[in-house]
């Protein structure tokens, strides 16, 4: 980090929507360590996320916002602010 930007924090401030693509979002297991589930990676698609219980849904984080609003099959962004904070 160069000394022009180590003092700085670059913002993103974003509020929308998308309707995702099941079989292009992933999602990662966060869950309680269960046996061979973390060590294979734990990540499942978004077909399979919708067929668990609501109980098991909580267990698994979105892999990748960006990734998944890129593969959207429609969306709305309503807004998107960059900003440069001063630390």
């Amino acid at each position: 980090m160069d000394t022009v930007t180590k003092n700085k924090r670059l913002i993103v401030e974003f509020s929308g929507w998308m309707e995702c693509d099941p079989e292009e979002t992933k999602f990662q297991y966060i869950g309680p360590e269960q046996y061979g589930l973390m060590s294979t990676g734990g990540q499942i698609t978004g077909d399979e996320y919708m067929s668990l219980p609501p109980e098991k849904q909580g267990d698994y984080a979105l892999e990748c916002l960006g990734k998944t609003f890129m593969h959207s099959r429609d969306s709305g962004l309503w807004q998107c602010d960059i900003e440069v904070d001063e630390l």
